[in-house]
């Protein structure tokens, strides 16, 4: 592309991102950031969703390795822990343990703050980049004709207001972008929003906790109707515990000490609670709610202008319980790189309709599983697509095989294509017997502890390989921690009101503004970011 600059919008991870993509085919990238952001920056106003437990599946890990060489030595350095998944993590289903052992699918655990410093000085190092923190963007600019975007307007000081001249701009300023109010008001219509509720709620806090070389990542998840609570530990770069208590149906953990300890001990998980009791909290409780997963379809308005991008958050965020949001976000500057590279005729509309081939699936598995919350009747491939990740979760304990197909195609490494192979086939249509457990295992599974560990290669099916854009399945929101009363009487539990608008499944943008409930934190429970 013969063009001289670049201008993004958003220096977030899909700002950053972006910007190394751009830096290849530009002689100039600028990028504005809102918040007054350096190479060293911690936690910002922007992503208050920092605070959670942050996962980078295994497909985002490759792309980022892709664009940023070396960034997992690098990470690796800061103390991020690198480890077989199927070996470090114990995941708790509501039918019994999945299986311990390697399953061949390495993983690297950050914090956001980490991963976005890592990036962040990658990208400010090339000469080819600078960047403008403090720059709040209002408005494009266009061309005479006014189909094609030429900059961008806004200002660093309040009374310093200018325009930024660009061959392209990118649009990565996250769920609270101003696009579609900017794309109505040149004429080019509002696109339309599709939107589903996730009814769920997360609390964090930091814990200084023994280490142990047993496990890098414990979790159980909601599950409908009745397993309303769950939680994630992660051991960070640091040596530190990251403790998520997750709460759905109206639940949420509270934010007291008394109450999370409470809260912990209700989980089937017993290192939730020992994380507390045995270690030294590092600051508050932080709260985050309604976490709505938002698509604009951008790739069905009937004109879109040229010159212009829009990517990560500020297309699609989805419910961070799933796990999905960098990786997806980093698949899509994966897609802008290839099209640069192969020059690509009308750049931003094929640009867009690629991003929607890449969203399509992680979004409806996603909000098929939290339509499993909805009282009202739901789409039947959303129930069919229930019904199914119900049975796996049946499945998978006791099944290293299952297990690891599952989790292959949980990081986007392999398409669904691996989850539907004869021998998955007929584990998960086979109706399960009276008091059969499928193998599980109840009390936790040590790793190693006799289960086979299948090897890459060692699949039934025949089933192959799948990188396509869209090809892919979420991670969590699928397992649930057992816990046997309902969770709506027990001690120790907080509810949040509900909403009165809205509802799962809802569609035009008219009834479910695009930017509702953005976050819930314990001090700023509006938030100015979109959880990842």
């Amino acid at each position: 592309m013969a063009a001289q600059r670049a201008v993004v919008i958003g220096g977030g991870f899909g700002g950053l991102c972006a910007a190394r993509v751009l830096s290849g085919h530009f002689a100039e990238v600028v990028v504005l950031e809102q918040d007054p952001v350096t190479a060293e920056s911690a936690h910002r106003r922007g992503i208050p969703q920092a605070h959670h437990p942050h996962a980078l599946l295994a497909r985002g890990s490759a792309v980022l390795e892709g664009l940023f060489p070396g960034l997992g030595d690098e990470l690796a350095a800061r103390g991020a822990t690198r480890a077989d998944f199927g070996e470090s993590a114990r995941y708790r289903l509501p039918t019994g343990w999945a299986p311990r052992g390697r399953i061949g699918l390495p993983i690297q655990t950050a914090t956001r703050v980490t991963l976005e410093r890592c990036l962040r000085r990658r990208v400010l190092d090339d000469p080819r980049v600078t960047t403008r923190p403090g720059f709040t963007v209002d408005g494009l600019c266009w061309d005479a004709e006014g189909t094609r975007v030429t900059g961008v307007t806004g200002s660093a000081l309040p009374d310093a207001h200018e325009e930024i001249g660009a061959d392209l701009v990118v649009d990565a300023s996250g769920r609270l972008t101003k696009l579609p109010t900017w794309l109505r008001a040149a004429g080019f219509g509002r696109p339309e929003e599709v939107s589903v509720t996730g009814e769920g709620v997360y609390t964090t806090r930091l814990f200084r906790a023994p280490s142990t070389a047993d496990w890098t990542t414990v979790a159980e998840f909601p599950r409908a109707p009745d397993r309303r609570r769950g939680g994630v530990l992660v051991t960070t770069e640091d040596g530190h515990r990251l403790l998520t208590l997750m709460g759905a149906d109206g639940q949420a953990a509270p934010t007291d000490p008394a109450g999370f300890l409470d809260y912990a001990r209700t989980l089937s998980s017993p290192e939730f609670a020992e994380t507390i009791t045995g270690g030294e909290p590092l600051g508050r409780a932080h709260r985050m709610a309604h976490l709505d997963s938002r698509w604009v379809h951008y790739h069905r308005m009937p004109r879109w202008p040229g010159g212009l991008l829009c990517l990560g958050d500020a297309v699609c965020t989805l419910n961070p319980v799933h796990a999905q949001g960098m990786t997806v976000t980093a698949v899509q500057a994966q897609i802008l790189g290839d099209l640069l590279d192969r020059g690509a005729a009308d750049l931003p509309r094929v640009f867009q309709k690629r991003v929607a081939r890449a969203l399509a699936l992680p979004w409806a598995m996603a909000t098929a599983a939290d339509l499993t919350w909805d009282p009202h009747p739901t789409p039947a491939r959303a129930r069919l697509a229930q019904w199914y990740l119900a049975r796996l979760d049946d499945v998978i304990p006791g099944d290293p095989d299952v297990f690891r197909r599952f989790f292959l195609a949980a990081h986007l490494v392999r398409g669904p294509a691996v989850l539907l192979a004869p021998s998955v086939l007929w584990k998960v249509l086979r109706p399960p017997r009276r008091g059969d457990q499928g193998g599980a295992v109840l009390d936790q599974p040590g790793a190693g502890d006799g289960q086979r560990a299948v090897e890459e290669g060692d699949e039934q099916g025949g089933e192959r390989p799948d990188h396509a854009e869209g090809d892919h399945l979420p991670l969590g929101g699928v397992g649930g921690g057992e816990v046997v009363v309902d969770q709506r009487h027990e001690r120790g539990g907080e509810f949040l009101p509900a909403r009165p608008e809205g509802g799962l499944g809802q569609r035009p943008e008219q009834q479910h503004p695009p930017h509702r409930g953005v976050t819930h934190d314990e001090v700023d429970e509006r938030g100015h970011g979109g959880p990842r």
